[in-house]
């Protein structure tokens, strides 16, 4: 625990910097690019529009998932998956292609997987307002069940940061771990219930196969997201996953920190 606790303070002590290291990176981003930081709205759009029109349009000629139109439902769950997917893959490289330059700064290498979450935050609530429009616009209304975001959204913070810390730093003693990484990435987006709940589809005579998929973080987080703006369901209505997702957090994170800190000595030489 002391490690969490040290990996933990250089995140809150060094936060200014995060913040500035995120504004200076989406700028670099697409300091050649017309329309600037727009693509990091784009290009989701247009991600989500091609499954709404496959899945939506194509397959289940609009209707309803879980009592609320299809379409509200698709969006507010892709704008999550979007975020933890992309703040996920990027923390993975973060401190491999940025140690030589950090070593040389006055800041800990610990936070660069923070900094890489941090770029995506506001294309995330920006999606994230798209889709509760939608919702909204389809006849969904907005209850207290809303403040359960500031709930997930910090749920979110501290998985992507206990992953970050933990992939950043294997991906720096085994290269090909972010290919592998890459791969179950893929499998992973169709039981996160991203697109279609497959917990759901299964039914009541694959019951646990259908709880062990709710057990997945991505789909915890992401189902919990929809909850909260789509009135779907209170935090504590679901007690075991709760429990599943913050001891795969805790587990994680005390992983990451204590490879972090045995490990980092040695980073530039690894690279």
């Amino acid at each position: 625990m002391k490690e969490i606790w040290l990996v933990l303070r250089e995140q809150i002590k060094y936060f200014p910097v995060i913040l500035r290291l995120a504004r200076y990176e989406t700028r670099a981003k697409y300091m050649d690019h017309s329309l600037g930081v727009l693509w990091d709205i784009i290009n989701p759009v247009m991600q989500i529009a091609t499954y709404w029109l496959v899945f939506g349009v194509g397959l289940r000629q609009g209707g309803e998932t879980d009592g609320v139109p299809y379409i509200g439902w698709l969006v507010i769950g892709q704008a999550v998956w979007l975020f933890l997917n992309t703040s996920f893959m990027d923390a993975t490289w973060s401190i491999r292609n940025n140690v030589r330059q950090v070593s040389k700064m006055n800041f800990p290498i610990s936070i660069m997987p923070s900094v890489r979450t941090w770029i995506n935050v506001i294309p995330f609530f920006i999606t994230l307002a798209v889709g509760v429009v939608i919702a909204v616009l389809s006849g969904v209304h907005l209850t207290p069940h809303a403040f359960q975001f500031i709930y997930y959204f910090f749920a979110m913070l501290v998985f992507l940061h206990a992953l970050g810390i933990f992939n950043a730093t294997i991906t720096v003693l085994f290269p090909d771990y972010q290919q592998l990484i890459q791969t179950i990435m893929r499998f992973v987006f169709w039981f996160s219930g991203a697109v279609i709940d497959i917990a759901q589809k299964l039914g009541p005579t694959h019951a646990r196969i259908g709880r062990l998929i709710e057990m997945n973080p991505f789909y915890y987080l992401i189902a919990g997201v929809r909850d909260s703006f789509l009135s779907t369901g209170w935090v504590w209505d679901h007690p075991s996953q709760n429990i599943a997702f913050w001891s795969f957090v805790l587990v994680v994170l005390l992983l990451g920190s204590h490879l972090h800190l045995k490990f980092r000595a040695y980073f530039a030489d690894l690279v």
